[in-house]
């Protein structure tokens, strides 16, 4: 390790240090980090000027004299914005460097491939900016999560069937975009929002049943892409032979049963009706929500066999599941050759708004705080 390296070291220890406790002095910092307090207070005073800590605290000093002053964690110092881009709406967030959702904006707006469209993509970006009166060199830069296989490292759509978008690149959908940007597959959006914001899951797959159905693998905290394109694309497996059309051209995959439109087709395309009737006894709601449970007892099962993880429940259908939980188990057990109880390994998603669109985000989050 080089010089630099060490120096840039230190003033990273120092602010994920100040992060992770939210409020710290120069003398903590340089006894838990075991660093010298001279070097302590010139990473501090550029870590101060980036406006990344504040120094406006003091903290009581027990043995007496002048109270220190106590650094703080500016947990809105950037923020990062996350588009979540569908056939018929965009969604928006702001989020700070914890990924807590400062601004959310929901757009029914239908996917075209235009210059319109994409211009319509630059002005959801400004408007929820200009919405909270945000400084622009706040902004790190915007993730825009899209379905269909997403060559992560070309930043381009390899295939896109569910809203046409093959072919198209990170620049495309950038066109009227001003900050950094990054093109994602929206299931690994979801699913990196699940293990950041889940700090006790370290390797997991992430089952994301949105208008489309995907998954994600996490290992370590990391979205694990895999050597081709298809990591994760539980939404092509077969559940039933020969059974129903898919939109890839395949008949019984997943995600021709299990698409969240699936279910909000029978309440006039609105999903959180579905389940308010659901609740209210609904009996022919409940049938096909029955059904429903019984094709993703098939899809987890499949899934447990293969990774051996913890499995989370999670896009839109995920934000209603957890009352099901114990119903979506016992299909699981049946169909479990070894005897473990499913409840043990099936969770419900953690974040229940606007995953995609956040995870996103995130993306930029990581990366800037990775940089510091």
């Amino acid at each position: 390790m080089n010089v630099f390296d060490s120096k840039h070291n230190n003033k990273k220890k120092i602010y994920h240090y100040i992060r992770e406790k939210g409020l710290a002095t120069k003398q903590d910092i340089a006894y838990n980090l075991q660093l010298s307090l001279p070097t302590v207070a010139q990473k501090l005073e550029d870590l101060v000027v980036r406006g990344l800590v504040g120094a406006e605290c003091k903290v009581a000093n027990k043995a007496g004299g002048r109270n220190p002053v106590a650094y703080t964690y500016v947990k809105d110092a950037k923020v990062a914005v996350g588009l979540d881009i569908t056939k018929r709406h965009i969604k928006s967030v702001i989020i700070d460097l914890d990924g807590n959702i400062i601004k959310y904006v929901y757009r029914r707006r239908l996917y075209q491939r235009n210059d319109g469209y994409l211009k319509t993509l630059g002005e959801t970006v400004e408007k929820i900016i200009d919405s909270i009166g945000l400084s622009r060199d706040k902004v790190i830069g915007v993730g825009i999560a899209v379905p269909g296989l997403i060559d992560f490292e070309k930043q381009c759509v390899v295939r896109g069937t569910v809203i046409d978008n093959t072919g198209m690149s990170r620049e495309d959908f950038s066109t009227y975009i001003q900050y950094p940007t990054k093109l994602i597959h929206d299931s690994n959006a979801s699913g990196f929002c699940e293990i950041w914001m889940s700090s006790e899951l370290r390797n997991a797959f992430y089952i994301s049943l949105c208008n489309s159905v995907g998954g994600t693998v996490l290992i370590d905290n990391e979205v694990y892409m895999g050597d081709g394109l298809y990591s994760g694309e539980v939404g092509h497996l077969n559940l039933v032979t020969d059974g129903m059309q898919c939109y890839c051209g395949q008949k019984g995959c997943a995600d021709a049963y299990l698409n969240a439109e699936r279910l909000a087709d029978y309440t006039n395309r609105d999903l959180g009706m579905f389940f308010l009737r659901l609740e209210q006894g609904d009996g022919v709601l409940k049938e096909i929500w029955d059904e429903y449970l019984e094709y993703l007892a098939v899809l987890i099962h499949d899934i447990r066999m293969m990774f051996g993880s913890t499995i989370i429940v999670g896009g839109y259908v995920g934000i209603f599941i957890k009352d099901y939980m114990e119903v979506l188990c016992e299909k699981v057990n049946r169909k479990n050759p070894f005897g473990e109880d499913a409840a043990g390994y099936i969770m419900p998603c953690n974040n229940n708004t606007e995953a995609v669109a956040t995870g996103a985000a995130l993306y930029f989050v990581k990366e800037f705080i990775e940089a510091i």
